[in-house]
């Protein structure tokens, strides 16, 4: 082989060498570059992962503080808050993810109360009411029944009354909006606007002063002196009119009108035919259907337009959420609690009382004298508390010295008659009788509660510093968590005066409450089942009765006067707010998030 050729072989392989080289050097960017671009992909889901979470807990933070509940716990986020002053509140969340964390916080103001619902009266089940009603508030309230309605006696300074089935009004009734998922029978009232899933029936003297809506057929065979039957309408059924002389006002309707007698229209627009009896009286619009009428009576003006339109919106049925009463849910936050142990001796388990330490005690008479209505670690067997041991007064009988405050109580049954118990929020296991007497109590009880004789109660909201903090009765035996620092503080289950009823092992047992004639409860009524009043009563508060036992032939039957007194309510008390299940949404607060205020405020692995 000749030099040349091997000079040749030599280039061509030291050509390959340096090809293959920087082949292997581009090779090795590439995969830096790969590495790199993987690295940040990874770092860059940690962080959109982590962010998320500090998200998800700023929101959840958000909703505990909105609802006064403690901060959440997870292990996707950390989250702080700090008081800034002035209603501000800082809220601080650190999403967490594969050893990558994002923080992020917002500021919000925090302000007052939220305003309560109004449903002054919230009935589950058919009420038939034959008595009278009288709510007395600054603003009428509202009244909502998850039944039929039928309403022979009356109700006064109701603003809305709602149902979610038919409403039935007979008696003279001024109530500025009814709303029925079912039908409306009206033959008596004035009404400002009525609204029905339904059909709507007007007869008598029963008057809409301003609007109707009707999804069903409507009836118009009233005739409220002169005035006008109905000022506007709006069906989308069939209408059917003989209100003698009494006019209408503006109808519209998808379905068909047949006119009997009437004293007039101020306008008429129809897609179905219209019908005109008789020489009729003076009317004008538009209908897309057929017309028949007395072509002699000049004052009728129907234009016939098959083009003719109407989008009218269709009422919508109510959404009703009902409410759901457990005297179990607030076993635990009783002061007292009144039970039998499995010998049927009474026992009492106390808890944050001032002066009286946490645990069980039974019920005897006092060391030191012949007095009842005392607690005791132990008794003797006369029923005394033990020598050397203390005994706490939690009851005055009507004599001081022998009446006995729960005289004729027995496994499941609680009579309580006296003056007046120690403040705080009292728990029976079973059903519970109150006779006569001046209580500051929050009443709970299993079963049915009944008042009787002059009895008077004020729920602790209700009762506020003077009633609980400053009994005048038990001066030192006041709730440490209504009365921190002798500064009065309420809890949700303390708007409720009386609550009856509860779940035991998924059934429902009890929940009947009834008040004695001249029973004055001052707080909220929550019968579990249903609620019968004895006549004379005032309540001042709310008052559900839910019906849980769905027992579906139980009607409400109210035939007495019950008073609902809604004026100068006690600051500490606020009627509207539910204490829901263990009192999760009392004492919720309006919160605002400040403009700008969110913030990414750190990353970090």
């Amino acid at each position: 082989m000749s030099s040349q050729a091997k000079q040749g072989g030599l280039a061509t392989l030291f050509m390959a060498l340096t090809l293959l080289a920087l082949a292997s050097l581009v090779l090795l960017a590439g995969s830096r570059q790969l590495v790199l671009a993987h690295a940040n992909a990874q770092n860059q889901q940690r962080y959109h992962q982590a962010l998320n979470y500090a998200e998800e807990g700023l929101l959840a933070g958000q909703n505990a503080l909105s609802q006064g509940l403690p901060l959440p716990a997870s292990p996707h986020y950390q989250l702080k808050m700090t008081d800034l002053g002035a209603g501000r509140l800082r809220l601080e969340s650190i999403g967490v993810y594969d050893g990558h964390q994002v923080r992020v916080q917002r500021i919000f103001q925090q302000g007052e109360d939220e305003e309560p619902p109004r449903s002054a009266l919230t009935i589950v089940g058919d009420l038939n009411l034959s008595g009278a009603i009288k709510m007395i508030s600054d603003k009428p309230v509202d009244m909502t029944v998850d039944g039929t309605v039928t309403l022979d006696g009356s109700v006064d300074n109701i603003d809305t009354l709602q149902s979610t089935g038919d409403i039935i009004v007979r008696g003279n009734q001024t109530i500025n909006t009814l709303h029925s998922n079912g039908n409306l029978e009206l033959s008596n009232g004035r009404y400002q606007t009525v609204k029905a899933v339904g059909k709507l029936t007007l007869t008598g003297s029963a008057m809409v002063e301003q609007l109707a809506r009707v999804n069903g057929n409507a009836d118009f065979l009233n005739s409220p002196g002169g005035q006008f039957a109905v000022k506007q309408a709006q069906v989308k059924g069939n209408v059917l009119i003989n209100t003698g002389g009494a006019p209408l006002g503006a109808l519209e309707t998808e379905g068909k009108v047949d006119i009997q007698q009437f004293g007039g229209m101020a306008s008429l627009k129809a897609l179905g035919d219209l019908t005109i009896q008789g020489w009729g009286a003076p009317i004008s619009g538009a209908i897309a259907g057929r017309l028949g009428y007395n072509t002699n009576n000049r004052d009728i003006s129907i234009q016939v337009d098959p083009k003719l339109q109407l989008k009218l919106q269709p009422v919508p049925p109510l959404q009703v959420t009902r409410p759901r009463i457990d005297a179990y849910d607030f076993r635990h936050e009783a002061h007292y609690r009144f039970e039998y142990d499995d010998k049927g001796r009474i026992l009492v388990t106390v808890r944050q009382i001032h002066g009286i330490p946490d645990g069980s005690y039974r019920l005897g008479i006092a060391t030191d004298s012949q007095q009842p209505n005392h607690l005791c670690r132990e008794l003797d067997a006369s029923g005394r508390c033990l020598a050397g041991n203390p005994s706490y007064l939690i009851c005055k009988g009507y004599d001081a010295n022998t009446s006995d405050c729960f005289a004729g109580s027995a496994p499941g049954r609680w009579k309580i008659s006296g003056m007046t118990m120690a403040p705080g929020v009292l728990w029976f296991d079973g059903d519970l009788e109150i006779g006569s007497g001046v209580y500051h109590n929050t009443f709970i009880a299993t079963g049915n509660i009944v008042t009787s004789g002059q009895h008077v109660s004020y729920a602790v909201n209700y009762a506020g510093a003077i009633g609980i903090c400053r009994n005048s009765d038990f001066p030192n035996a006041y709730p440490l968590d209504y009365c921190p620092g002798g500064v009065f503080k309420g809890r949700p289950i303390g708007h409720a005066v009386l609550l009856a009823g509860g779940y035991r092992n998924g059934k429902f047992r009890g929940g009947n409450i009834t008040l004695g004639a001249s029973t004055q409860v001052y707080g909220n009524v929550w019968a579990g089942n249903m609620l019968i009043s004895g006549g004379n009563t005032t309540i001042h508060g709310y008052i559900s009765a839910a019906r849980q036992s769905n027992d579906a032939s139980l009607r409400h039957n109210w035939g007495g006067s019950t008073t609902i007194d809604l004026t100068q309510l006690p600051d500490s008390f606020k009627p509207g707010v539910d204490p829901g299940q263990g009192g999760n949404n009392g004492g919720k607060k309006a919160l605002t998030a400040l403009p700008y205020s969110w913030m990414d405020s750190g990353v970090g692995s």
